[in-house]
């Protein structure tokens, strides 16, 4: 693999291969993603596409922030936004128009009961569609953080963190009924990633809102993994009692544990190395509680798959589906 520095940079070379990308990388499902973005947040060489990352722009909004200082980055706070925008535009789109196809050509999907909850089937495919394509590229990985230097790749990683959160996003407006921990969750995560957008990354040091912003960026990363329980999420509203139901729910299961082990033992390590440093301040304290708030939504989907698992189909899950999916609320994210 090329140097991590080199990932979104590529030198062009007509004569590569169309899923070569022109500095020698193979084309990722990332790569293809950012082609979505309306900018030069693309670069298409002959039939080549490769991500290439360049920032946004809008003076208006540029004018009325702060200057950049060695900690923030205002210019990347307006590509967050704009990015934000965008992206939302194009899964709202893709979420109802898939509505309208689904309905039309599955009887499964169209006897859904109560009728909103097709969204709520959709934003969860929409989500682990965004969060597979991200955990499946391996620059998204090799390129988040150089765990050697303390060095975080910039708009890049940005704009992966606005991909991460934009269904999150746009469930708080097209999603109805949406349970209140749910709520509270999707603000928190859009809340986080739009700040992320306006740190420099590629400062050294973990204290204060820099430590924050790169916990932040660190707990997503190991969060993307966890798309098979988005998916089982979907499914198992629209097919309850597919044979292949069962096998699902393991998978769900088992990468969930292993991203929350992840995540809660890198936390523990930052927070003990911050405490151990006479660094711990308000800033990581504050959040640390939204981190608290997000793990308790952790236990409780982790315990509700467990209760799933231990459930003997299919008379349990019909009677459930049946009525709407009322009595599993609390695992709607």
């Amino acid at each position: 693999m090329a140097g991590i520095a080199a990932l979104y940079t590529p030198s062009y070379n007509s004569n590569s291969p169309w899923y070569i990308c022109p500095n020698g990388e193979i084309i990722e499902p990332l790569d293809l993603l950012h082609t979505l973005f309306p900018n030069e947040g693309r670069k298409i060489v002959g039939d080549n596409v490769c991500f290439v990352a360049r920032k946004f722009s809008f003076p208006i909004l540029e004018n009325l922030l702060p200057p950049a200082t060695s900690y923030y980055t205002p210019g990347d706070f307006v590509d967050g936004v704009i990015s934000l925008l965008v992206m939302s535009t194009i899964v709202t789109i893709l979420i109802i128009f898939s509505e309208k196809l689904w309905t039309l050509l599955d009887p499964n999907f169209r006897s859904i009961n109560p009728p909103h909850k097709k969204l709520y089937v959709l934003a969860n495919l929409a989500k682990a569609i965004l969060l597979g394509i991200l955990a499946l590229s391996p620059r998204y990985w090799a390129g988040s953080f150089r765990f050697y230097s303390d060095k975080f790749q910039g708009v890049e990683i940005k704009r992966c963190g606005i991909i991460y959160i934009v269904t999150d996003f746009v469930a708080l407006f097209l999603v109805p009924k949406l349970p209140r921990s749910t709520l509270l969750h999707h603000i928190t995560t859009s809340v986080m990633a739009i700040v992320v957008t306006s740190v420099e990354l590629q400062m050294p040091g973990w204290n204060g809102f820099l430590g924050v912003a790169k916990m932040g960026i660190l707990y997503g990363l190991f969060s993307s993994a966890a798309f098979p329980v988005n998916i089982y999420l979907a499914l198992r509203v629209v097919y309850p009692n597919a044979k292949w139901m069962p096998v699902l729910v393991h998978v769900s299961l088992w990468t969930y544990i292993l991203c929350c082990i992840l995540n809660w033992s890198i936390h523990a390590v930052w927070v003990f190395r911050l405490v151990s440093q006479w660094q711990f301040s308000v800033i990581p304290l504050f959040y640390l509680g939204a981190v608290c708030f997000m793990v308790n939504d952790d236990i409780i989907l982790l315990s509700w798959l467990v209760k799933r698992l231990r459930q003997k189909p299919p008379s349990i899950v019909k009677k459930v589906h049946e009525n709407g999916g009322s009595k599993e609320s609390k695992t709607e994210e």
